[in-house]
């Protein structure tokens, strides 16, 4: 028995799973490449219509107002003539005298002092007379400040100037040493003997620091025998 008249069983048709990855990839491709071109568009031009969040709209900028001439132009006319002027009549006039730029004034005497040093002073004496106590650890200026008549004046007694390279500058007031007499005064300088030459100086004052004598210089010894300066002022007649 012949089987030619038998078909064969028909083939299988195989599905292609990979075109239809293929194609989808594409699809996903294009479609980024279409994304990215509208975001650039977006981007560069932040306008465009189909943008659903354009920007706001700017109001329009608002310029200087352009300057014009209001005021108008001042014209010269073409020639200009001067007024003519009235020269008055030479009067004669007289010559001013001339004065001195400077007149001198006479020179300042100042006021002589009232007190001057009585004849016989500055002397010296020994502290063992006025000051037993202290022997010969002692130094001073004293003496007497008397009017015209010999009485006793109440004034200040300075002592200014330097001692061994120290500075000295006491104040007394006249009256306060009667062992010295009427108007007695008495002014230390030091616990012992110094010599000294013209380094200090006694003056007269008046209550305001006036001066009211002479500035005398005077000496010092370094002798227990001669460690009392004595300088006595009076006033003159």
């Amino acid at each position: 028995m012949s089987l030619d008249f038998i078909d064969e069983p028909k083939k299988k048709k195989r599905s292609h799973p990979g075109v239809v990855w293929n194609l989808l990839s594409v699809l996903v491709l294009l479609s980024t490449l279409c994304l990215l071109g509208a975001f650039m568009l977006v981007f560069v031009n932040p306008y465009v219509g189909f943008n659903p969040f354009p920007p706001p709209t700017l109001p329009p900028v608002i310029g200087f107002p352009t300057p014009t001439a209001t005021l108008p132009a001042v014209t010269l006319p073409p020639t200009w003539t001067p007024s003519p002027t009235i020269t008055p009549p030479a009067t004669a006039t007289s010559i001013p005298t001339s004065t001195p730029a400077f007149t001198p004034t006479p020179a300042f005497t100042p006021t002589p002092f009232p007190y001057e040093l009585q004849p016989g002073t500055p002397s010296y004496t020994t502290s063992k007379i006025f000051h037993s106590a202290q022997g010969c650890h002692w130094l001073s200026v004293a003496g007497q400040v008397l009017d015209a008549s010999g009485k006793a004046v109440v004034v200040n007694v300075v002592v200014r100037g330097e001692l061994a390279g120290t500075p000295i500058e006491v104040v007394t007031i006249s009256g306060t040493a009667a062992q010295f007499g009427p108007g007695g005064f008495e002014l230390q300088l030091a616990d012992h003997p110094i010599v000294s030459q013209h380094t200090l100086y006694v003056q007269l004052a008046d209550p305001n620091g006036l001066p009211l004598s002479p500035q005398v210089y005077f000496d010092t010894h370094d002798s227990c025998d001669e460690n009392i300066t004595l300088i006595n002022f009076r006033l003159k007649p």
